[in-house]
């Protein structure tokens, strides 16, 4: 089967799982029987297909992202609280190709639609303060050089035009594209009803509940169920139904790092996440037009989420999710450092790392 073919079949079998999402309340036995079973075929033909993506030509990645399962439960009642996570969940960084358009390495926990080229995280599993997530990568040089995510119940930055032209000086190393985007809002006008376990709404645990394989997904799992207890409130009467704006952002850079991986290899690297309050722009200088505004970027701080094999053998293994073909896999993980493009902010915190312009 060729790497085209395999790659196919992954993005099929996901498609049939989120069909028990919409079942009824309470679930038809028969729909989550069905939505089993495609989970079931889905764990098994991803566990295929990562150990043919290896033996066919292509390299296998494993990568650190943030674990939003570290520390206590979440009070997804608490607006702050929920919008917060949901910034942090959406965070997806890139890393494309240095010569060839089109191929690119997606990292992280925000949605992203499984592609030929760029394949997206296909299993993880969590250790401490990170989330190791395995990608299948063409072979080549990839550098970090793309952000997105989206910020609930934000309006684009206020711009402060200036007649003097000193903003133009301010050198840029980067670009943001923001646009608008409507998120659903609910109040809460009665008590919400829930099953009496959670997982008698058929959905599953943990990475099951969003369609994922592998762990580090408990959180994401409540915040799912949040969500529908929430339509489901809308439905009974108890809960209003609103919507706000919140901003998609696009961020564009000079690389900051980059790896290179070669055919047939299985290599562990560091990650990189946008730090707090990131990135700095050059308000004066934004360009607005429609329902999006493009800003120029003055610099954004990034912090590189340092690992080694030793650590990554720490995290629950792939055979513990019943994976046994990719467990075989990562038997031969190496560490490679990335290469690093830009320097850290301080000699203090080398792990701090900033982008701007030379």
């Amino acid at each position: 089967m060729s790497l085209f073919q395999v790659i196919a079949r992954l993005s099929l079998v996901g498609l049939l799982a989120p069909a028990v999402a919409f079942a009824q309340t309470p679930p038809d036995p028969e729909l989550v029987a069905q939505s089993q079973a495609a989970a079931e075929r889905m764990r098994e033909n991803r566990d295929t297909g990562l150990a043919e993506f290896v033996k066919d030509g292509m390299a296998l990645l494993v990568i650190p992202t943030l674990n939003l399962d570290a520390g206590p439960k979440r009070d997804f009642n608490d607006t702050a609280t929920r919008d917060k996570f949901l910034a942090q969940q959406s965070m997806l960084t890139r890393w494309n190709h240095k010569t060839d358009s089109g191929l690119a390495i997606t990292v992280g926990h925000g949605q992203h639609k499984l592609d030929v080229l760029d394949t997206g995280p296909i299993f993880q599993t969590p250790h401490g303060k990170v989330t190791y997530q395995v990608i299948p990568v063409w072979p080549g040089e990839y550098q970090l050089d793309r952000i997105t995510y989206h910020v609930p119940k934000m309006t684009i930055p206020r711009m402060s035009w200036h007649a003097d032209t000193s903003s133009t000086a301010i050198k840029e190393v980067g670009m943001a594209m923001m646009r608008y985007r409507d998120d659903d809002v609910f109040k809460k006008t009665g008590p919400w009803s829930d099953f009496k376990k959670e997982t008698d709404d058929g959905l599953g645990t943990g990475c099951q509940v969003v369609l994922k394989l592998g762990g580090g997904c408990d959180e994401a799992a409540r915040e799912y169920r949040w969500q529908r207890t929430a339509q489901r409130a809308v439905k009974a009467g108890t809960a209003e139904l609103d919507s706000a704006a919140g901003l998609f952002v696009d961020l564009t850079f000079d690389p900051i790092a980059s790896i290179k991986l070669e055919a047939g290899e299985v290599v562990l690297t560091d990650g990189f996440v946008l730090m707090d309050g990131q990135p700095v722009l050059i308000k004066q200088l934004c360009e607005p037009g429609g329902d999006k505004v493009r800003c120029p970027v003055e610099s954004l701080t990034v912090e590189r989420l340092r690992t080694s094999v030793e650590d990554f053998r720490q995290a629950p293994s792939a055979e513990s999710f019943k994976m046994p073909k990719l467990e075989g896999v990562l038997r031969d993980l190496v560490y490679r450092a990335p290469t690093l493009l830009m320097k850290p902010a301080d000699s203090a915190t080398p792990d701090v790392i900033r982008a701007q312009a030379k």
